[in-house]
């Protein structure tokens, strides 16, 4: 059996916390500084390791929803040809069943459709996949400042729900 990797890397940092890091040089500004990060860092994926599945699974199952409310292509030749990219890269991801690899595989390819819907895309057709890109991007949006709010770079981290809160209610 593996021993859990949250057990496991909190024995990192509590070595780092207790043995490494009090040996630094405490003149080296830089390297207290690093320290900083390195535990924080650690400490933050600490708390995400229970949920990366879940958050991976959850951000998947939106792209790939957002890729079927695409209308159908309406254009030139790039639109249509990124509009069929975009159902191949659905199907594939799918296919494939790795969120992760399936959420970038199918956002690259809704990447694409907006740069050829700007290029030859039918009006119509371009404000409505715009639209729908862009709710897509607003929720990702709020996914990605929940899942590094605890960072601390958030402008306004209150309006943000907490990462774990999000998750579970996205699967409720």
């Amino acid at each position: 059996m593996t021993p859990n990797p949250v057990i496991r890397l909190t024995g990192v940092v509590q070595t780092l916390e207790h043995v490494v890091f009090p040996a630094v040089d405490q003149s080296n500004s830089l390297a207290v500084e690093q320290c900083g990060l390195v535990l924080a860092q650690l400490k933050m994926l600490i708390g995400h390791l229970p949920w990366i599945g879940a958050y991976h699974q959850l951000c998947f199952d939106d792209v790939a929803a957002t890729a079927e409310a695409l209308p159908a292509g309406a254009g030139g030749p790039a639109t249509m040809g990124a509009a069929a990219a975009v159902a191949e890269a659905l199907a594939a991801a799918r296919a494939q069943g790795d969120p992760l690899a399936g959420f970038h595989q199918i956002g690259t390819a809704i990447d694409d459709l907006l740069r050829a819907v700007a290029q030859d895309g039918g009006a119509e057709y371009r404000r409505s996949a715009e639209r729908t890109i862009f709710a897509f991007s607003q929720r990702q949006s709020l996914r990605s400042r929940s899942w590094f709010r605890e960072a601390g770079f958030d402008p306004a981290p209150s309006s943000v729900p907490d990462y774990a809160e999000m998750i579970a209610g996205a699967s409720a």
